[in-house]
């Protein structure tokens, strides 16, 4: 199975360019609501980035992975914190999540280099 996640982050990027082009104030307004949420708040940012990565299994989200990954690699966790995390996302997403997981371990084996 291959899943390259920088090759995946990129295409995603450049795809989003028409995105924002289209829809600037869409997007800008989609961004500040993302950089609201996931401000340290009563729960510290790092936790909010695992708690983004545990919802991107559930959702299976190919896209968002990499960089959650990427956020929680930034923030300290280390591949055995977010794989159990991982696990545990998995009894609500069920074994089709488990897919996703590997995904997660495969980013976080390229994203940490």
């Amino acid at each position: 199975m291959e899943y390259n996640a920088t090759q995946l982050l990129k295409q995603f990027n450049e795809a989003m360019v028409d995105i924002r082009k289209a829809l600037p104030k869409e997007y800008e307004a989609f961004m500040k609501e993302k950089e609201t949420v996931l401000k340290s708040g009563k729960i510290p940012e790092k936790t909010k980035w695992l708690l983004l990565l545990t919802a991107s299994v559930t959702q299976k989200c190919p896209v968002c992975i990499p960089r959650a990954v990427q956020h929680c690699l930034d923030a300290g966790w280390t591949k055995e914190e977010m794989l159990e995390a991982c696990m545990v996302a998995v009894l609500v997403g069920g074994s089709s999540a488990m897919t996703y997981v590997t995904f997660v371990d495969k980013a976080i084996e390229e994203l940490k280099k």
